[in-house]
């Protein structure tokens, strides 16, 4: 059955079609940090999920979690040339590595190789390793490799099967080691960002934000030291690069203020291109990719790269001001913002902090069809911490918003947050000054025109006077009018109205408002 993993608390859960969560058992030793976000990658029929876990960790199809790569032989075995073998020659360098099988046999996680044997030269006779070192990790036995006689290159010699055995004989003849010579293995540093790209994992360690970390092709386990790319402008910000793009045909790597593509296919080919200046990747987890046209924040507004390559700010025509001044959004918070896709409504969504918060708890939407853009939305029912997708009982996909209270919200049509929690409607409409700005004015009684309803009551407060007019007493409408004569607004130059509804459960709908005035003068 599918599932959708989360992270809740210090635990992670799988989701089902359901909603049935059920809390997975993480490998020994491997815990949750509840302060850290978790950041995940698909590899085939692997979720691998890093950042938040205090080591790399991957989880399949059954729910099963195990580290990405276990910890390499902390220590090397003791070589000996014993009695009863066929070998004759010099032999050094003699590794150890331990390994994984899936239920059927395959080969899913390698570690890296523990450190080399001292030369041994037997005559005649059979190669003896004590001393073997055992995994701390869940594994499922040792591998062992060594050169042909009087060679340096590895090859693979043979395995011992569970995690017990310190001591092993073989005399494998060097015809019957295998043909291949033994691969580049090593283990994942401490990603805090991963992606995917053409069969490799890519990601950025906690410790060396400047350098792109990736592993082998077609082995998600294999993180070869040399195997990082140097994202150019070293050392102009601690944080390093701070976002991974991978799109079908293009990986794209930014810091702060600048975006490199990587080309070659290859470790020898592998290269850094720089594609935009003065425009780079603000928060990684903003970071939506979503039928191939990739979203993301930047420290001067949202982003997009299109199926072609090209870079476009899509919010500066419209809501610049969002982004560019201090007025709504907390901007020493943009690097903890979140983006999210709806599929239904087709639109990007970003969780931002509200001026002065420190908590994402406000967001806004951008149309994708139309490019219009809408909020910033509120809701009192909980603190939006995380966008995502689930699915359904049908297996569709439907966006949800998780809370900082470990629930998972999705949209109803219901007009009420959560089951009780009231929508505020809370509206300012513009200052009005009938064509005279200077001129006082009387405002006179207006005529408020709405949809009829069941029940309600709107709350109309007025202002009036100069731009800096003080709130005035408050004007309840009934809502099962339609059509209703309010009481005189006052005297001043300007006129404005703020119109809020706080019942829950109940819909508000305006058509307009009639608002008679006159000019004061002398005759």
């Amino acid at each position: 059955m599918p599932f959708s993993l989360v992270q809740g608390g210090s635990s992670l859960q799988t989701l089902d079609t359901s909603g049935t969560l059920t809390t997975l058992t993480l490998p020994t030793g491997v815990t949750i940090d509840t302060s850290t976000r978790p950041r995940f990658a698909i590899y085939g029929r692997y979720v691998v999920v890093v950042n938040s876990p205090t080591r790399p960790i991957t989880v399949d199809p059954e729910g099963v979690v195990r580290v990405l790569t276990p910890r390499p032989p902390r220590t090397k075995p003791v070589a000996s040339a014993v009695a009863g073998g066929s070998l004759t020659g010099t032999y050094e360098g003699i590794k150890q590595s331990f390994f994984v099988n899936d239920s059927d046999g395959n080969t899913i996680s390698e570690s890296g190789m523990g450190p080399p044997t001292l030369s041994i030269s037997p005559s005649s006779q059979a190669i003896q390793l004590a001393g073997i070192d055992v995994s701390t990790d869940t594994i499922s036995g040792s591998r062992f490799y060594r050169p042909a006689t009087n060679g340096t290159t590895l090859f693979k010699w043979f395995d011992i099967e569970g995690n017990t055995q310190t001591t092993v004989m073989d005399d494998l003849a060097d015809a019957s080691l295998e043909l291949v010579a033994a691969p580049e293995l090593g283990n994942p540093p401490d990603l805090v960002l991963v992606a995917e790209f053409r069969e490799r994992l890519w990601g950025r360690s906690r410790i060396d934000p400047d350098y792109l970390r990736y592993s082998e092709a077609g082995k998600m386990y294999a993180w070869p030291t040399l195997n990082k790319l140097l994202i150019p402008r070293i050392g102009s910000s601690e944080r390093g690069i701070t976002g991974i793009i991978s799109r079908r045909d293009s990986l794209i790597v930014g810091r702060e203020t600048v975006l490199y593509q990587i080309a070659g296919s290859g470790r020898l080919t592998f290269a850094t291109v720089k594609i935009k200046e003065n425009v780079g990747i603000e928060s990684s987890d903003s970071i939506v990719v979503y039928r191939d046209v990739a979203y993301w924040l930047a420290r001067d507004g949202v982003y997009s790269m299109d199926e072609g390559g090209k870079i476009t700010c899509i919010s500066d025509n419209k809501v610049r001001n969002w982004f560019n001044s201090d007025t709504y959004f907390n901007r020493s918070r943009f690097q903890y913002a979140v983006g999210g896709v709806d599929p239904l409504r087709n639109k990007y969504i970003l969780l931002l902090a509200n001026v002065g918060d420190s908590d994402e708890n406000r967001w806004v939407e951008y149309n994708i069809t139309d490019g219009t853009w809408w909020g910033p939305h509120k809701t009192d029912a909980f603190t939006p911490v995380y966008v995502t997708n689930i699915l359904d009982s049908n297996s569709l996909s439907i966006p949800v918003i998780c809370s900082t209270t470990g629930f998972v919200y999705k949209e109803q049509s219901t007009r009420t947050d959560d089951t009780a929690t009231a929508i505020d409607f809370d509206v300012d409409g513009k200052f009005h000054d009938g064509g005279t700005p200077d001129i006082e004015k009387v405002w006179g009684q207006p005529t408020l025109i709405s949809k009829i309803q069941a029940a309600g009551t709107l709350t109309i407060t007025p202002k009036v006077g100069g731009l800096d007019a003080s709130a005035g007493t408050a004007i309840s409408a009934t809502m099962t009018l339609g059509r209703e004569v309010l009481r005189r607004i006052g005297v001043g130059r300007f006129m404005q109205m703020n119109f809020r509804h706080t019942t829950a459960a109940q819909d508000v709908e305006l058509f307009g408002l009639e608002q008679p005035f006159f000019e004061l003068g002398s005759r």
